[in-house]
């Protein structure tokens, strides 16, 4: 935990294990969702199983943008908005990274990169930005998906303005002033 008191480490660091926290919590709703609905059995008239995502999409993301915030109050707080500025900008950085090693794994071998996926875990805690904008738009597009990442920017509201210097020793009965 020594890297997570380097100030400009601090947002990658708390978005990526938070994003992980997403992932894992995500994977465990969807397997009793799925196991909720074979257990309803199949379609009387049909004779075969529906599997649909239902109110679980929604409130993953609202599971989501609530951890995402948590993280931010519990560790990003304390920090100056300059601070969080330089170590929001490593995050961003690293989605833009993201986001181009996918449309290039995507256009050049025409399908999609495991390890992409597998990395996209650190960029899990903003998959409600990402929700939000193509709900609002409707279609998955990469004009849609660029706003998103500059979500981690949105820590900035947590930031001090300055740091505020030490208060002063209190003067010890005995001693001159």
């Amino acid at each position: 935990m020594e890297l997570l008191k380097k100030p400009i480490l601090r947002v990658p660091l708390v978005l990526a294990l938070t994003g992980i926290l997403c992932r894992v919590l995500r994977f465990l709703v969807i397997l009793v969702w799925t196991r909720v609905q074979i257990a309803q059995g199949p379609d009387p008239a049909t004779g075969a199983y529906e599997l649909s995502v239902g109110p679980v999409s929604p409130f993953l993301d609202a599971l989501c943008f609530l951890l995402f915030w948590a993280a931010g109050w519990k560790f990003v707080r304390g920090l100056t908005r300059k601070q969080i500025f330089y170590s929001a900008t490593i995050m961003v950085v690293w989605l833009g990274i993201l986001l181009a090693w996918e449309q290039f794994s995507q256009a050049v071998t025409g399908s999609y990169s495991l390890w992409v996926h597998r990395l996209y875990a650190t960029q899990e805690a903003m998959s409600w930005a990402t929700q939000l904008l193509i709900g609002i738009f409707d279609e998955v597009t990469v004009p849609v998906v660029l706003p998103s990442l500059l979500t981690p920017y949105l820590y900035l509201l947590l930031g001090r303005k300055t740091l505020q210097p030490a208060p002063p020793a209190p003067d010890l009965p005995g001693e001159p002033s």
